[in-house]
């Protein structure tokens, strides 16, 4: 009798703030934006790396960006949540390499796996399987995929989450989407009050200049 393999779970991360202030020095550089990033993106953005091996170029991508200190790629566009609790705020995605998968089952949709077997294996073209066939497979599914999601400005990740004040950018968390609203709202309050101490208010003025949902 076997035992059953035990799915891999990350250990508990532990890390000190002196980790994360010298984190921050050595990825923040001199970016023109440093003081309006909050610790607690810079705990997220440590955390993802240490934990998932996200790159944190590939966050600060996103937001220079949005600061105009980049060319737009093709991630989709930075939206300003409708909904309470963070109503008023702004997301935008970050996009890395553990987010392929997600991508290429998004864009094939329900079934365009299905599809393109159906395209590539069909019997008229041969009545075996071969080397080529299995080559254009692997590629339509994956890079054809990819490519067009790319083309339609549709690649998504994770949210980098900021609020808009006085024409500034200000970068608070960064946080999967999986983690629920009122959570990152708590953990936003919670901890960016401390480098922004007008951040509710922020959020609460801005939430009250959103339209409506129609």
């Amino acid at each position: 009798m076997t035992d059953t393999p035990v799915p891999k779970v990350p250990p508990p991360l532990s890390f000190t703030m002196e980790e994360v202030m010298r984190f921050r020095l050595v990825y923040g550089g001199r970016k023109p934006y440093l003081d309006r990033m909050s610790t607690l993106i810079w705990v997220d953005m440590f955390a993802l790396e240490a934990t998932y091996g996200i790159n944190p170029f590939e966050i600060l991508q996103s937001i220079d960006e949005l600061e105009g200190l980049a060319p737009d790629t093709n991630i989709k566009p930075a939206t300003q949540f409708k909904f309470a609790p963070l109503k008023g705020l702004w997301h935008k995605h970050f996009f890395a390499a553990r987010f392929i998968a997600r991508n290429i089952s998004l864009g094939l949709g329900k079934n365009g796996l299905e599809k393109i077997v159906r395209e590539v294996m069909d019997p008229s073209r041969s009545p075996v399987i071969t080397e080529e066939m299995v080559a254009e497979l692997a590629h339509r599914v994956t890079n054809e995929t990819l490519e067009r999601r790319a083309a339609d400005g549709k690649l998504t990740g994770e949210w980098i989450i900021y609020a808009e004040h006085m024409g500034l950018n200000y970068y608070l968390t960064c946080k999967p989407h999986s983690m629920g609203d009122q959570a990152i709202f708590d953990e936003i309050a919670r901890h960016c009050v401390s480098d922004f101490p007008e951040i509710l208010k922020w959020i609460e003025e801005a939430a009250s200049q959103t339209p409506p949902m129609g």
